[in-house]
């Protein structure tokens, strides 16, 4: 009796282990045919991508590797450089060509301030395949006369400002025909100017450092020099959101001061689509966020939104910029037809009084154009 109910227990505990590994077999089965269906599913997707590479024409492969060859120019060179510098100073027989060099354009060389450099770079052929990647348009509304000088207002900032640079540090869109007789630098941080080598290849597109004094030596040079200032800077990069055009322009009132001081006149410039080169993480104020980016510009004197775009194989994610087109409409000037003292009472005054123009001109500016390229939003000014 004993021997029997062993029996039976020896054989339910036989069938158990049986059913149990029946199951873990079963289990490990369905893992396996699911990875093995991720995997069949990520090589028909790279098959893919390989095969539409292929009808890609070479015109748009090489327009890809312009916008990347510029931007990781941007994102690396500064570093790249500095380490070509110390490998140079310590490790070559070049360290005193090296550090004189260095000492020449940390103490000697005006340029960045002057804007005497001849704009070599700005006619380079690699601009017109960054032009046409997006593409990037300029668009000219009225003619401006080049017997004064202007200082031109850029909106929105955007994420790095890419109409700004193809369209007035470059001659891609033909600015130089559009416009003949002006030119404009393109004003940027004052350590961009700080990077060895990289600092030559901006200069050889006129662009200067962003200071009170370069605005006041280029612009007193009159008969058709000028200055261009995003002039939401890098807060309004933070606002770079596509479908959106919120602009910190309520109380940025230096550009106004710099061009009545100056006897300038004033050009809004308002580029549609700039904010629609890469998606943003949303950063609301208030936001962690937002808290942090601001607390980085504060420590920095820069900052940046977290962004993604599309990759170089893949059109759904990388930090490439989208291939979405950029129009920037160069707007009616504002006169100015004297110099004038901003540090009166009559001063401050009118510059009040040229700042809210100028905000409605720019606000005129947008609504007139928008349905031309698709915008749907509205402005916001805060």
């Amino acid at each position: 009796m004993g021997l029997s109910r062993r029996k039976s227990s020896n054989e339910e505990g036989t069938s158990a282990g049986a059913e149990a590994e029946a199951a873990e077999a079963g289990g490990s089965g369905r893992l396996f045919r699911r990875v093995g269906q991720a995997t069949l599913f990520s090589i028909r997707a790279a098959a893919s991508n390989v095969e539409s590479m292929r009808d890609v024409p070479l015109k748009r492969r090489v327009q890809t590797l312009s916008v990347l060859t510029w931007l990781s120019g941007v994102a690396l060179f500064p570093l790249l450089t500095i380490l070509i510098c110390i490998y140079l100073i310590f490790a070559t027989r070049l360290s005193l060509l090296v550090i004189a060099y260095i000492t020449w354009f940390v103490f000697m060389d005006r340029s960045p301030k002057n804007g005497t450099r001849r704009r070599l770079f700005s006619r380079l052929g690699v601009w017109n395949h960054i032009r046409d990647y997006f593409p990037i348009r300029l668009v000219k509304t009225c003619d401006i006369e080049p017997n004064r000088s202007y200082v031109f207002g850029y909106h929105p900032h955007g994420v790095i400002s890419m109409g700004a640079l193809v369209n007035f540090a470059s001659y891609a869109t033909r600015f130089d025909e559009k416009f003949p007789g002006l030119n404009v630098h393109v004003l940027t941080l004052a350590s961009n100017f700080m990077m060895p080598f990289l600092r030559e290849w901006i200069l050889w597109m006129g662009l200067c450092d962003a200071s009170r004094q370069t605005c006041g030596n280029i612009l007193r040079k009159g008969g058709g020099e000028c200055i261009l200032l995003a002039v939401g800077g890098a807060e309004e990069s933070l606002d770079a959101h596509p479908g959106t055009y919120r602009l910190t322009l309520k109380n940025r009132k230096g550009f106004v001061r710099v061009a009545l001081k100056a006897g300038a006149s004033l050009v809004p410039v308002m580029s549609f689509g700039e904010n629609e080169l890469w998606t943003a993480l949303p950063n609301p104020d208030g936001s962690k966020v937002r808290n942090f980016q601001e607390s980085m510009k504060r420590l920095l004197k820069f900052t940046f939104p977290i962004i993604h775009g599309r990759g170089i194989f893949s059109y759904n994610f990388g930090l490439m910029p989208f291939r979405r087109p950029i129009h920037s409409v160069v707007g009616e000037p504002i006169l100015i037809d004297s110099p004038c003292d901003v540090t009166t009472d009559e001063g401050r005054r009118r510059v009040d009084e040229v700042h809210a123009l100028y905000i409605s001109k720019l606000k005129e500016l947008f609504e007139t154009h928008k349905k031309k390229y698709n915008i749907e939003s509205t402005i916001e000014i805060k």
